[in-house]
């Protein structure tokens, strides 16, 4: 029955009579039932219904213009989801490709399609993503390319050293350092990837998953890396100059050698960080967890350390002049021969910190705890310790301080044998 139903010959016929006696009922009894004529006479009855079967013609004109309307819209939209279907269908089939030409064309494709539709947003960024962790897996040596002279064989020149960074991938890298801000359900997934070398200035990687990555020599300058996750990630040499790492977990990080002039870790973790000769000049520090980092010969100066946590952390030869270490916490820190020229460490807990040999010319220690703090060897000229806690200090003759203070850090020690004997 439904079959021969679905038959043009019998549906077409069978919807006019419909129709038809739709019509009929409507400019019939339903017309005379509308009209309020009961008063009325002759012509003027006459004309009452006229106009009410105007009225009525008119309302269910436009109800078929809405209704037409309605239908197009939504053959529209589903031509429309059709079209996109087809052209991600495509792009999918063009990044398995072999040639290097096919695997861009697929990813641009893709990026006009998450450009155009807020619904495959994510859809795109995860296949890209993916595409990316695929192509990226760790290798000693790089991908070869396939197929013969021509465009499939065109060489990076994403570079570091002697690792190659692929074209396609540093294309895909791009096209998701660009993508539209929108709310995401998911970050972007580069875990453990080689990323060494490659050019991500500027890119939003805000909350990405970069554990592990290895992105040594990458330029990230200017990156939104915003609460991202680049625990044990391997930084090394990376440009990272005004780079956003605010709430970023950089924990275990090897950060060696890098770049970070200006850059903004406010409230990020670095703890047990390799940090050695990094550039940190100006970078804002401030809340930032640095427990057991290794700053040895790193470069901080006009850095904002304030209310940040350096426990234990090695900060042998690093270079802090004009640094803000205000209420810093360097307990047991090792500050060996580092250059704390103008450095405020107002209110600075330095118990058992190692400051032999450094040099605090003019540094603001007011009120600082320096609670078995050694200062052997250490520069103290016109700094500023009114109020700090000598009590328990190690001076000795080759500290470079003011009879002023050895007479108060000779008062703090005679007050604490005094409290001790007590």
């Amino acid at each position: 029955m439904l079959r021969v139903l679905q038959r043009p010959a019998v549906w077409m016929p069978l919807t006019v009579l419909l129709l038809t006696g739709l019509l009929i009922l409507l400019l019939g009894p339903v017309a005379w039932w509308a009209t309020p004529a009961k008063h009325l006479q002759g012509k003027d009855k006459a004309d009452v219904h006229n106009a009410t079967r105007q009225t009525l013609l008119a309302a269910v004109g436009g109800l078929v213009v809405l209704t037409g309307a309605a239908f197009t819209a939504r053959t529209y939209y589903l031509s429309r989801r059709g079209q996109f279907t087809g052209r991600y269908t495509t792009a999918i089939g063009q990044l398995a490709s072999d040639k290097l030409t096919e695997r861009l064309g697929g990813i641009y494709a893709l990026e006009h399609l998450m450009v155009e539709s807020d619904r495959d947003h994510n859809t795109v960024v995860e296949v890209l993503a993916a595409f990316v962790r695929e192509r990226t897996r760790p290798a000693s040596t790089p991908p070869a390319t396939v197929g013969p002279i021509g465009a499939e064989q065109i060489a990076s020149v994403h570079t570091i050293g002697s690792v190659v960074q692929p074209t396609d991938v540093q294309a895909a890298l791009t096209v998701l350092g660009r993508r539209p801000h929108r709310s995401e359900s998911n970050s972007v997934d580069l875990a453990r990837t080689d990323l060494c070398g490659a050019d991500l200035a500027a890119a939003n990687l805000q909350r990405a998953e970069l554990t592990a990555a290895n992105l040594q020599g990458a330029d990230l300058s200017a990156a939104n890396l915003q609460g991202a996750d680049l625990v044990e990630a391997n930084l090394q040499g990376a440009d990272l100059v005004e780079a956003n790492l605010q709430r970023a977990d950089l924990t275990a990080a090897n950060l060696q050698r890098a770049d970070l002039e200006h850059a903004d870790l406010q409230g990020g973790y670095l703890g047990e960080a390799r940090l050695t000769d990094a550039y940190l000049a100006g970078a804002h520090l401030q809340g930032v967890q640095l427990f057991q980092a290794d700053l040895q010969r790193a470069g901080l100066g006009k850095a904002n350390l304030q209310d940040a946590k350096l426990l234990t952390a090695n900060l042998q030869a690093a270079r802090l002049v004009r640094a803000n270490l205000e209420r810093g916490d360097l307990r047991g820190a090792n500050l060996q021969g580092a250059d704390l020229t103008g450095v405020n460490m107002e209110r600075a807990n330095l118990t058992v910190a190692n400051l032999q040999r450094a040099d605090l010319t003019g540094a603001n220690l007011r009120g600082a705890e320096l609670d078995r703090a050694d200062l052997r060897g250490a520069e103290l000229d016109r700094a500023d310790l009114r109020g700090a806690q000598l009590q328990g200090a190690i001076m000795d003759s080759t500290t470079r301080a003011s009879d002023e203070l050895r007479e108060a850090w000779a008062a703090a020690q005679s007050k604490s044998q005094d409290e001790g004997r007590a």
